[in-house]
């Protein structure tokens, strides 16, 4: 009985090694089917601004037209030249926002000096008006003080008389 183990697990383990070492594609009908329709695959153009690059589909163990990269050099350098063109442009715009920006705040600014200017200049009329009035309010209580006390030496003045005619 170990032996018929022994002997149904060895096939098992061959069987199992033999299906992976080979390449086995299970191919439903239907997938099979729709890959015969396909002939010829076009040929695909990447347009970025002006340039223009031919990619050529290639099949599976094609040999390729040159050696080394799919996109060849003049096209690499194109695209460099196309990105370096929109990051100069990207720039050039920047700049020109941040020119008119700061021709807008140098405008506010001077509007802004215009207005605390005029402010400090009411302030200081407003300031010679204080004074003024301070001034003015000092020689209305001496004017008073002076009018009370001639008043009173007045009146006592008159009283004395008064009483002495009456007397």
């Amino acid at each position: 009985m170990i032996k018929n183990l022994i002997i149904n697990g060895l096939l098992i383990f061959s069987l199992i090694g033999n299906a992976f070492s080979q390449n086995l594609v299970l191919l439903s009908n239907e997938e099979s089917q729709t890959e015969e329709f396909v002939m010829q695959h076009k040929d695909v153009e990447i347009v970025i601004g002006d340039l223009k690059i031919k990619a050529p589909f290639l099949y599976k163990g094609e040999m390729t037209p040159r050696q080394g990269y799919i996109i060849n050099i003049r096209d690499t350098i194109r695209i460099k030249d196309v990105v370096e063109g929109c990051q100069s442009s990207c720039d050039i715009l920047v700049r020109e926002i941040n020119k008119s920006y700061e021709n807008k705040i140098k405008v506010c600014q001077s509007n802004c000096n215009v207005r605390v200017d005029k402010i400090i200049k009411e302030k200081e009329v407003l300031e010679l008006k204080v004074v003024n009035l301070k001034e003015e309010v000092k020689k209305e209580t001496r004017a008073k003080y002076f009018w009370a006390i001639i008043s009173s030496v007045a009146g006592a003045g008159i009283g004395i008389l008064a009483y002495e005619i009456s007397k």
